[in-house]
């Protein structure tokens, strides 16, 4: 064969098995691609349907926690544990404050009784809630404002027979404590930051003059509670040495209503009314009220 139809021959038969190998190759790659393409469509399918069986199954049976595999809690998405509130039409414009003066603390004005007919007793938390019905601690307290340290116990006194004479319970709610469990003056005003409780069944000794005749002294009707809300600008030292002026006021307010056969009263300090009015509110509701 001569030399040239030789070559020419190799140049074919190279052009067509390489035109076939890259024919080849191409759909090798083709076909793989569309095999893993498919496989990955699969897997994302499967992965999807467990994870929405898994999704259902909690939804409906709870979830478990790590190390107690047989308990089930409840779906945290089904119970919203956040406070509750209700919204109700409060105007400050209904609310009446009587001038008052104060004759004395809450917590000072206690009968003496003789040891040898009376004893002290002293409740804890359990007994208070066991007398009362209910936990005193009102649903709502005013941000930075601290529970006092003898919020869980009170000192009641009883008969020899053991019959209760007096079962007032104080509860205090102030932005600071010494060691002793006080509440501690303000550095701007010299005076507490905050608010007191007191309850009774038997009755309360009260420690507030309302300056108006008594026949005039007004009233705030809240869900038919009839609430008897004081003001007095309190004064502070130090006083001026000549002219005895006080260095400043601040606002006292005092709440007085009878809820659940439960007298209270309520002694804020340096508090705005309307976060008085919200406590107030929130005892009678039993729950944390908004006030529009």
């Amino acid at each position: 064969m001569k030399t040239s139809l030789f070559s020419q021959a190799m140049s074919e038969v190279r052009d067509k098995y390489y035109e076939e190998a890259a024919s080849f190759e191409c759909q090798r790659t083709t076909h793989t691609w569309i095999k893993w393409s498919a496989t990955a469509v699969c897997l994302a399918v499967l992965v999807l349907v467990v994870f929405s069986m898994q999704t259902e199954y909690l939804h409906q049976q709870g979830v478990t926690q790590p190390d107690k595999p047989n308990d089930v809690i409840a779906n945290p998405s089904n119970h919203d544990t956040s406070p509750q509130t209700i919204a109700i039409q409060i105007s400050m414009s209904d609310i009446f404050l009587n001038d008052i003066d104060i004759k004395a603390t809450a917590d000072a004005a206690r009968i003496w009784y003789d040891p040898q007919l009376y004893r002290d007793i002293i409740w804890d938390k359990v007994a208070i809630i066991n007398y009362y019905g209910k936990d005193l601690t009102p649903p709502y307290v005013p941000d930075g404002l601290l529970a006092a340290p003898g919020n869980g116990a009170a000192q009641v006194i009883t008969d020899k027979d053991g019959n209760i004479v007096e079962d007032t319970v104080w509860l205090g709610f102030y932005h600071a404590y010494d060691e002793d469990g006080s509440p501690k003056l303000t550095e701007d005003a010299t005076a507490r930051k905050g608010f007191s409780i007191t309850v009774s069944k038997i009755g309360l000794l009260h420690d507030c003059i309302y300056l108006l005749p008594e026949n005039e002294i007004k009233t705030s009707d809240i869900n038919g509670v009839e609430v008897t809300f004081g003001y007095r600008a309190m004064p502070y030292g130090p006083y001026d040495a000549e002219t005895h002026e006080p260095s400043g006021y601040y606002d006292l307010y005092v709440a007085e209503f009878v809820c659940d056969d439960i007298e209270y009263q309520i002694l804020a300090n340096q508090i705005k009314a309307e976060e008085v009015v919200k406590v107030v509110c929130s005892i009678i509701y039993g729950e944390e009220v908004a006030i529009q």
